[in-house]
């Protein structure tokens, strides 16, 4: 007669594998099991508290858990289950296994909920080209900003020439300050194409021949900026761009056009090769919040040089979801996603926004994104946009957290063990090579591994996986 056998969960020790793994003909429901194949996890979990049989003596063999439906459909899908061990096993023995080791890993064990999104591009926004601005009477006496409107934009006056304007056409022979850009037809004789990216002080477009460079600021240029304009935030955009771009080093970037802002501004003028008279006009530059990039080119070559020249986007990739309502609790602002791309290579994402005005799905998809619920929309941005490629939009998957464990130990789920007399155990390999059954209570299975717990058990002990 075989001794009593202690219980795995409450009373965790070493069993010799021989006389407590299932064997032939025991009862299936004696709390018997088998190892799951194939990275499932349990179906039917015996009791671990609560033995219901013991193992029989004979030909040494090993049981695998049986599969469980309510556990695999989700380990591959992203579900996830906590073992609550009860209930009737069942066992289906074969012969002894031979297969690989595998050590115990201590970490963090993640189960995802998976939603359909949309790679795409941040934010986006239009490129508009400036007129030239109405230049003061020179003849009046006024320098620039004298005799201005509202918000220092100067009135237009009759009677005397033009002010000069950095961005005209070619250069002539009357002189370094001569500037003719304000007079005549000005036209588009260089344009972007899709898919161009452009960061400040890059040149977006030309006119007349001359290029037109990107600023950033949260506003266009309304006036013409020269020595003598009534201080203004322009005048600071002007001065923080010059001093980003290296042109005033010791430029003080505030709202006062001073001499040091001329001789940037000539500096600049002179990389650009256009005249250095010193004055900016809003029809020099295009003024954007950052970087852009061009989705769609609204003008031709040759057109008039005013109004809307492209759609932009920011340069930076973006993932928008729209999440179901009922899924929201999944969405933490900060959070950490994971993100399968088209090429089924995955990466890593944090949510930067999440909407707060739901909105029915008009055209519904096959994942959690679809069904014609109220959603939600969430933006996603790449921690490495670089693993996205060239593409300009793709179907991906989302995966966000729905449980975790932190700092837990787990194996793979096929190490797990069916003991006859219930409960569950890891084959342990010694060093010397001799095996041992070391009892374990199962917590979280995410991602083909399950957490496990039980004394004797430490990082980097090797237990045995069966070879399928």
């Amino acid at each position: 007669m075989t001794d009593p056998v202690t219980d795995p969960v409450t009373d965790p020790v070493s069993y010799p594998v021989a006389d407590h793994v299932a064997g032939p003909g025991t009862d299936p429901a004696a709390g018997t099991g088998r190892r799951p194949a194939g990275g499932t996890a349990p179906d039917d979990l015996p009791s671990a508290a609560a033995p219901t049989g013991r193992g029989r003596r004979g030909t040494r063999t090993r049981a695998f858990v049986i599969a469980a439906v309510a556990v695999l459909a989700a380990l591959g899908a992203g579900g996830a289950v906590v073992l609550a061990p009860g209930g009737p096993g069942k066992a289906a023995a074969r012969p002894e296994e031979h297969g690989t080791t595998t050590p115990i890993v201590r970490g963090d064990l993640t189960v995802t909920a998976d939603v359909d999104g949309t790679l795409g591009y941040t934010g986006t926004g239009s490129l508009y080209a400036q007129a030239p601005a109405p230049a003061p009477d020179k003849g009046s006496g006024q320098g620039p900003g004298q005799g201005a409107g509202p918000g220092g934009a100067p009135r237009p006056q009759g009677g005397g020439p033009s002010s000069p304007s950095p961005s005209g056409g070619p250069k002539g022979g009357a002189g370094p300050d001569a500037d003719d850009q304000d007079s005549g037809t000005r036209l588009f004789t260089g344009l972007p194409k899709v898919g161009d990216s452009f960061k400040r002080g890059d040149t977006v477009y030309h006119v007349n021949g001359r290029p037109v460079p990107l600023f950033q600021g949260e506003a266009p240029l309304w006036r013409a900026l020269a020595k003598g304009v009534p201080d203004g935030p322009d005048v600071r955009l002007l001065e923080q761009n010059l001093a980003a771009l290296g042109f005033g080093k010791d430029l003080q970037a505030d709202e006062k056009f001073t001499d040091a802002t001329t001789a940037a501004v000539k500096r600049w003028q002179k990389s650009l090769g256009v005249p250095q008279t010193g004055r900016v006009d809003p029809s020099a530059i295009v003024v954007q919040p950052g970087p852009v990039r061009i989705t769609a080119v609204k003008v031709v070559v040759g057109a008039p040089a005013q109004g809307e020249v492209a759609a932009v986007s920011g340069t930076g990739r973006q993932i928008s979801v729209n999440l179901p309502v009922d899924k929201q609790t999944l969405a933490k602002q900060g959070d950490k996603v994971t993100v399968r791309l088209p090429d089924g290579s995955s990466t890593a994402g944090t949510i930067t926004s999440i909407g707060t005005v739901a909105a029915k799905e008009e055209n519904p998809g096959p994942g959690l994104g679809g069904g014609g619920k109220a959603t939600v929309q969430v933006l996603v941005a790449l921690d490495k946009p670089e693993d996205a490629g060239t593409l300009d939009g793709a179907p991906v998957t989302v995966g966000f957290t729905s449980r975790s464990r932190k700092d837990v130990l787990s194996v793979p789920v096929n190490a797990l063990v069916a003991l006859a007399e219930g409960g569950y155990a890891v084959e342990v390999v010694e060093a010397a090579g001799s095996r041992r059954l070391i009892g374990v209570k199962p917590g979280l299975f995410a991602n083909g591994r399950v957490e496990i717990g039980g004394e004797g058990l430490r990082e980097d002990q090797k237990v045995l996986v069966p070879s399928p």
